[in-house]
C-alpha cells in the first residue's frame, strides 16, 4: 500500500525578499505607508511583517494603527486574525 504524500505548500509559499523567509503572515498597509517605510529596491516584492518592521522603524514610520486584519496561511491552517489593539512604540 502507498501512501499519499501531503502537499507541502512551503515549496509554492513566497518568500521575503528582504531576509528570504517563508512569507506566511500577510499584512496591508496603505501605499503612502509603504512608500515611506521601504526602500524603493523592495517595493514591488513581499516582505514579511518582521521586515516590514525593522524598515518602518529605520524611517520613522508609524504603522501599527493602520494593520486592522493580518491572515496567517500555514500548512495546516488559514487563519484571518483581526487586530484588536495596536500601538505604536
Amino acid at each position: 500500500m502507498r501512501r499519499a504524500r501531503r502537499f507541502r505548500a512551503e515549496s509554492h509559499r513566497q518568500r521575503c525578499h528582504r531576509c528570504g523567509n517563508a512569507d506566511k503572515l500577510d499584512f496591508h498597509v496603505p501605499d503612502g505607508i509603504w512608500s515611506d517605510a521601504v526602500p524603493s529596491k523592495l517595493r514591488n516584492g513581499v516582505l514579511c511583517l518582521a521586515c516590514f518592521d525593522d524598515l518602518a522603524f529605520a524611517a520613522g514610520v508609524r504603522y501599527a494603527h493602520h494593520l486592522t486584519t493580518l491572515w496567517f496561511a500555514g500548512d495546516q491552517a488559514v487563519l484571518e486574525l483581526a487586530v484588536v489593539r495596536a500601538r505604536d512604540l
